[in-house]
């Protein structure tokens, strides 16, 4: 079921608000950099160590691209579907928690009541790039 913005926001914002470390991706179906990552990053998100792993699909008509997901082994991570077509590139814009997304995949590590504590907003990320971004929000620093 696709949602406003300012209601996917808001249930971001309950999720990385909670105690732990949560990453957050934003993403669209029909993005080549974004499917690159499944099978190599996404596929085994369990063992990342974060609590929570939310993809937010955006760009999609309001399609959730859950067939997507699974067709590319990402299984038992939250779906959250913003309405809304494709834009052209120039529009391609929208800010979630506060903060811009200009590029898909964007993936958002967070931690202590909703701190962001690592960006990855320009494209893909690679597993050790993301578990070592995890280790570090688990961390505190």
């Amino acid at each position: 079921m696709s949602q406003s913005l300012p209601e996917v926001d808001a249930a971001l914002r309950e999720t990385v608000s909670a105690d732990g470390v949560h990453v957050v991706r934003v993403w669209a179906p029909w993005c080549d950099n974004s499917l690159n990552e499944h099978a190599p990053v996404w596929s085994a998100h369990d063992a990342l160590g974060a609590d929570s792993v939310t993809f937010v699909t955006v760009w999609n008509d309001g399609a959730s691209g859950a067939n997507v997901l699974e067709a590319t082994g990402v299984v038992g991570a939250e779906v959250l579907v913003v309405d809304g077509p494709k834009p052209e590139k120039p529009d391609r814009r929208l800010t979630l928690l506060g903060f811009p997304v200009t590029w898909i995949p964007t993936t958002w590590v967070f931690n202590r009541g909703g701190l962001l504590a690592t960006a990855f907003n320009y494209g893909e990320v690679t597993r050790e790039q993301l578990a070592e971004a995890v280790e570090g929000a688990r961390r505190g620093w």
